[in-house]
């Protein structure tokens, strides 16, 4: 797998280019939701599929004195993302002035450096820009306005439960492994160096 860094490098790949977005935190069942449909949609049309996620985690960033406890650091997301067979990783570096940018300037970005940006596939819920301004009807609005379909990945539930990073890491905090295994689809793991 390829790891981009800036959204500029996305003019190397070969259009049409499917972005699967998110901060990806787990990936879990709904992640892989999002990122599979992208890819799916990228191999049906020949295009190049591609997961966009940030570093560290935008909540890291804008609550730093209450960030959430991570269920994956980035290494491990990397791991998990390169599991699912995607070629191109773009890692986000996301920090003050990063989290300043405007919806409408980050969508630009990234048509202006995807040649062409065929599809923006994301979950139900999410947000992005300045203040979290952008949602699902902003992106269509702008994908309409910028020639790329939006695909938003309904809520995956398990046990009748949405699953989501939020109450994966509250299953994870009462104890509930096998809660948390079913959402993650796969048993929770910690990636790391033992010294």
């Amino acid at each position: 797998m390829e790891i981009l860094r800036s959204t500029a490098d996305l003019a190397q790949l070969d259009g049409p280019v499917f972005l699967a977005i998110g901060a990806f935190d787990g990936v879990h069942l709904g992640h892989q939701a999002v990122i599979c449909t992208s890819a799916r949609h990228a191999h049906s049309e020949d295009g190049t599929p591609v997961v966009v996620t940030f570093d560290p985690h935008p909540a890291k960033v804008l609550r730093p004195e209450n960030p959430p406890h991570l269920i994956t650091s980035t290494p491990h997301k990397i791991t998990l993302i390169r599991a699912l067979g995607v070629g191109h990783l773009l890692i986000i570096p996301f920090d003050k002035n990063f989290a300043q940018t405007e919806a409408e300037d980050f969508v630009a970005q990234l048509t202006g450096s995807a040649k062409p940006l065929r599809e923006i596939c994301v979950g139900h819920e999410w947000s992005f820009g300045k203040n979290r301004a952008g949602n699902l009807a902003l992106l269509r609005k702008l994908g309409t306005r910028h020639l790329f379909s939006v695909v938003g990945i309904p809520p995956v539930k398990v046990n009748g439960a949405v699953v989501s990073s939020t109450a994966i890491r509250a299953r994870i905090e009462r104890g509930d492994f096998a809660g948390a295994a079913a959402m993650l689809g796969r048993d929770y793991t910690i990636l790391g160096t033992v010294k």
